[in-house]
């Protein structure tokens, strides 16, 4: 392990932390009574990344190093009191962003040969990618009508 290692680790962290995930489940975006559900789900999904996020910080306090959270882009504040179903091309990219962050830090911690960094991310990464798919799900449920 070395400093550089947790530099990736503290980027991914970033990339997670200021995701636009996370931004749009601070906002709260709107969606139809009848849709209640899918909010719940959507916060769950993003419930799941905050602890991805927080598993990184441990590692990183266990390493003693100095944790950066980031800020939010800012433009992410242009999309307030908005509809989720009008927001999931944007959360499909940061999600993409997100994912591809993991694969190259990776990259980078496999060539440091940073093993307790590598088998954290490879699980951050599968549940990313679970979360990326589950917003995908979440958006064709969206779109399909409820049966009335």
């Amino acid at each position: 392990m070395s400093q550089q290692s947790e530099s990736v680790l503290n980027s991914v962290l970033i990339d997670m932390a200021r995701s636009f995930l996370q931004y749009v489940a601070e906002a709260w975006p709107w969606v139809s009574t009848q849709d209640h559900s899918v909010e719940e789900q959507f916060n769950a999904i993003a419930a799941r990344q905050r602890q991805d996020v927080a598993d990184i910080v441990s590692l990183l306090t266990v390493r003693e190093h100095f944790i950066d959270f980031g800020s939010f882009p800012t433009e992410y504040t242009d999309l307030q009191f908005v509809a989720l179903e009008a927001l999931f091309d944007s959360l499909h990219g940061s999600q993409q962003i997100v994912c591809d962050s993991i694969t190259s830090a990776l990259s980078e911690l496999s060539k440091d040969d940073d093993e307790e960094a590598v088998l954290l991310l490879t699980a951050i990464k599968t549940r990313q990618a679970e979360a990326a798919a589950a917003l995908k799900e979440l958006q064709e449920q969206l779109a399909t009508p409820a049966a009335d």
